[in-house]
Formats: C-alpha cells, structure tokens, sequence
C-alpha cells in the first residue's frame, strides 16, 4: 500500500495542469464533432472551472464600458422618467410590504421567545425556535436595507 502512494500522487500532480480548449464542429452534413483543434466555424466550449484564456491574437477584448455606439438605441427622457417612476413605485410597495412582513416577524419572535409549559431556555427545541424567528426577523431587515440602497440608486 505504502508503494502505491508516492505514483499516485505523482500522476495526480502531473495531471492537474492538463487542460485544453474544447471546440464543437457541425459539418455541412449535421455531423457534430468535439475536439481540441480549432476550425474555421468551429465553437469554442467554455468547461467549467477552466481557468480563463486569453482572446486570440488579433483581437481586441469586447468593452465592458464606454460611449454607446452611434445606431444604439436611444430612450427619450420622458419614457426614461415614467420607467423610473414605475420602478420607484415597486420598490416603495416591496419595502412596504418587507416592512410589515419584519413587523409580523418581530410579534412572531416576541411570541416564540416566550417558554412554554415543561420548557427551559437551555433546551435544544427553544434554541431551535428562537434562532429561527431571529433569523427570520434579521432577513427582513436586510431586505429592507437593500431595498433602501436600490431606491438610493435611483436618479
């Protein structure tokens, strides 16, 4: 068993670096081939937890910010106010909402926190119970924090 150890770790080591990219190929008769050679219309498939790779030589990375391109969609404002009212309008209903869901936590909590006949404070049930309508209470409240920050955001 002790000289089954050091190859073993060994492959496993020498192995882990091995990666390669995977293409997906349909020829004109709908065959579809995998493989690690790149052609001309071919797709490259992205393998989960493969490390990223660089694009190829040539070109330029897709810009994640930057001037909207001349025949871009335009909004006028008008539009873009009334959009921004309506969503202003659902964030204050959902933070309503959340805010009366917190209020009905805290009256669950105020009620589960209380003992009930033949139960102690050290018991795993009680524990149970409170931890539960604690955490109830505190998702509330970070909802209503986030809801508050999304509303900030707004112009």
């Amino acid at each position: 068993m002790q000289n089954l150890r050091f190859p073993f770790l060994l492959c496993m080591i020498l192995a882990a670096p091995v990666q390669a990219e995977i293409y997906k190929y349909v020829d004109e008769n709908g065959q579809v081939t995998f493989t690690d050679v790149y052609r001309k219309g071919a797709q490259r498939i992205e393998m989960p937890g493969a490390p990223a790779t660089l694009p190829p030589a040539g070109k330029s990375p897709a810009r994640a910010s930057g001037p909207s391109p001349a025949n871009f969609p335009r909004i006028d404002a008008g539009t873009q106010k009334r959009r921004d009212d309506i969503r202003r309008q659902v964030l204050q209903d959902e933070i309503d909402g959340e805010r009366r869901n917190a209020d009905e936590a805290r009256r669950q909590m105020a009620l589960g926190e209380r003992l009930q006949p033949g139960e102690r404070a050290t018991d795993a049930s009680y524990l149970n119970r409170v931890n539960k309508l604690r955490a109830s209470v505190q998702q509330h409240e970070q909802n209503i924090v986030s809801i508050r920050r999304e509303l900030a955001n707004l112009k």
